[in-house]
């Protein structure tokens, strides 16, 4: 009796201790609403999850709130259309989304016209009113888009799709397999990207498609926009591993600011993608300590770009150069005039390090300098074409290459390099 008795003690304290221990193992992070127990099912089709998601994140936007989403594969289908594309779930201001690192995974799924976005806002063109979306926190998740596919490609079909917002943050997300870009976001002010990934992304473009990138930031609406990108890697997508992009490029109405308070990457590693680094118009930027490799045209690529700078940067191994800058006919939003700094970068195993290219008519606002950078293994390290307005070379080293100016230079500094004692 006293042993079967010990027995049932053990028993039931075993129970006990199994049981706090699996409830423990799936409870929500303090504060958080576990959006398992509120219906989120690995076993739910697309269309059950994305209304269960979509109304805990209304349910939570007034007073705010964070939605923890446990280890799992979810999938999730159209929940709404927008004007290019749809959509699985529109975020609402002052909810965040957590899960269990790459543990959690969100899968999009289903074809569609224009391309389906997993995480979409945009009120600003959808009903015409500047909306932005606040407060907002992406942690510890993975959004995989293998399974969706479209019919035209669009700038829709991306794991998010914000125009603009303050305040948001993303830390340890990766997206992948999009048909259009990963991480697609407009407009942003005091927000931040920490130790994400875009790998694969742009799957329904081509080479000559716009966007189709991993990191794709657009900005031109008013002059506070900022975001830091940090620690971040960019795989193998069609485009753009990393790539800002002046709005008015396709509506000089709606987005007619110049000027923006600061666009920054650091720290971040680009692979295999058509141009690993870029910008398109771009103003402010600022690329430093960052890596590049095997790109299949440019490791860096600046077109008609202002007020940018990479600084402490690679490129090794990029096929058609390390670094490119063109500048074409000026544009209204580039009321000063455009410049690139280049310093204290390495390139090599490139046939040509820098490329620089000019407008074929008269001498472009260019304004470029190349400071105290090192070309190894690089045939031409550095290669100029068209008309030039101002250039400084200052202080480089090749080992086995020189320069091939063919370019018209109004304004042209070259001394203190390797080449120059040659």
């Amino acid at each position: 009796m006293k042993i079967a008795k010990a027995s049932l003690f053990v028993l039931i304290f075993t129970l006990f201790v199994f049981g706090c221990s699996h409830s423990e193992s799936k409870d929500s992070p303090e504060g958080s609403v576990n959006a398992v127990s509120q219906g989120l099912s690995t076993e739910n089709t697309g269309e059950e999850n994305s209304k269960i998601l979509q109304g805990l994140i209304d349910s939570l936007s007034e007073e705010g709130g964070t939605i923890y989403i446990p280890a799992g594969e979810y999938a999730f289908a159209q929940n709404g259309k927008q004007r290019l594309g749809a959509h699985c779930i529109k975020m609402k201001s002052n909810v965040s989304i957590v899960g269990d690192k790459d543990q959690t995974i969100l899968k999009p799924i289903g074809d569609s016209y224009a391309g389906l976005d997993m995480f979409y806002f945009n009120e600003y063109l959808d009903i015409g009113e500047p909306i932005y979306l606040e407060n907002c926190r992406f942690e510890n998740f993975v959004i995989d888009a293998s399974q969706t596919s479209c019919r035209i490609y669009t700038s829709a079909g991306k794991g998010f799709m914000f125009n603009l917002f303050r305040n948001c943050h993303w830390k340890n997300v990766t997206v992948k397999n999009t048909d259009a870009t990963g991480f697609g976001v407009d407009c942003p002010i005091a927000s931040s990207m920490t130790d994400c990934a875009a790998v694969g992304c742009g799957k329904g473009a081509t080479d000559e498609s716009t966007g189709a990138s991993g990191f794709g930031i657009g900005f031109g609406y008013c002059e506070e926009e900022s975001i830091r990108i940090v620690g971040c890697t960019a795989r193998n997508n069609r485009k753009f591993g990393f790539f800002f992009e002046h709005q008015g490029l396709f509506n000089d109405e709606l987005y007619g600011v110049s000027g923006v308070a600061e666009l920054l990457v650091r720290n971040c590693v680009s692979q295999g993608n058509l141009y690993n680094y870029g910008g398109l118009m771009s103003r402010n930027t600022v690329y430093e300590t960052c890596s590049s490799s095997d790109a299949i045209r440019y490791g860096f690529y600046f077109e008609n770009s202002a007020e940018t700078k990479i600084k402490n940067c690679t490129s090794r191994n990029d096929t058609l150069a390390g670094f490119a800058i063109t500048q074409k006919e000026p544009s209204p939003q580039l009321s000063s005039k455009p410049n690139v700094e280049l310093s204290d970068c390495i390139c090599e195993n490139n046939d040509t390090g820098v490329k620089i290219t000019g407008s074929d008519t008269a001498p472009s606002i260019s304004e470029i300098s190349i400071l105290c950078c090192i070309f190894k293994n690089v045939s031409q390290p550095v290669h100029t074409e068209g008309n030039i307005r101002k250039l400084c070379l200052r202080g480089n080293e090749s080992d086995i290459g020189i320069p091939c100016f063919s370019a018209q230079i109004k304004d042209f500094i070259n001394d203190e390099n390797s080449w120059n004692e040659s």
